[in-house]
């Protein structure tokens, strides 16, 4: 396919999202850069704190069974992390992350953040942003220590919930496979958007395709 092409494709296909997403005032909780892409292709304002971080899975299903418990308590900066893997991407930076915990259980990894004075500023001004009537959870169920028990347990939230997977996980019913999958959060946005209805998933918490919608989804996405 020519960049051409793509580029006409993408710009269709954000447009027609973009004329059915009737839901504007929604909060997004993502794992992962996955949640600001959203807002940036709807050109929304980040009514959320997730944005530019990251949480393992484990916290961050911790957070979403209690978050507003969590999300009330001030964020604690750390020096080293409980998980092996993000100490061992500390070591290989030249200048490490800012990193934090709420209530000494949720660690957050601040990835793109330079100082932690930049990582509080913003947290707390996107945390005031948060619409409590209006949040909708996001799971990358295919890294960060995820187990199919989380997955159960993120199945189970009270909230409009999409989990997106590499590969289908054994007890785990609603998960979205996504094509070429990848840990990029930000790469992952765009190969998801094949396989699932965004805007309608954020309009009514559904994101399954409709019948009609597979033919155009193939060819935008």
């Amino acid at each position: 396919m020519s960049s051409v092409l793509a580029k006409a494709q993408d710009k269709i296909g954000r447009r027609l999202q973009q004329s059915r997403l009737i839901n504007r005032d929604f909060t997004l909780f993502s794992n992962d850069c996955w949640g600001a892409e959203v807002y940036k292709y709807f050109n929304l304002p980040y009514n959320t704190p997730f944005v530019g971080l990251m949480l393992m899975a484990p916290c961050y299903v911790r957070l979403l069974q209690n978050a507003r418990f969590y999300l009330e308590h001030p964020l604690k900066f750390i020096t080293h992390s409980r998980y092996a893997a993000i100490n061992q991407l500390q070591a290989e930076r030249a200048t490490p992350f800012p990193m934090a915990t709420l209530n000494d259980e949720v660690e957050i990894q601040f990835l793109h953040y330079d100082s932690v004075e930049e990582a509080q500023a913003k947290w707390m001004r996107r945390t005031e942003r948060i619409n409590w009537d209006n949040v909708v959870v996001k799971l990358d169920g295919s890294k960060d220590y995820a187990t199919p028990e989380l997955a159960r347990v993120f199945e189970q939230l009270p909230y409009p919930r999409l989990l997106l997977l590499a590969e289908p996980m054994q007890g785990v019913a609603a998960g979205v496979i996504v094509p070429e999958y990848t840990t990029n959060g930000m790469l992952l946005f765009r190969r998801s958007l094949a396989a699932f209805d965004l805007a309608g998933w954020l309009n009514t918490g559904n994101h399954e395709l409709k019948l009609s919608q597979r033919l155009y989804h193939s060819f935008l996405y």
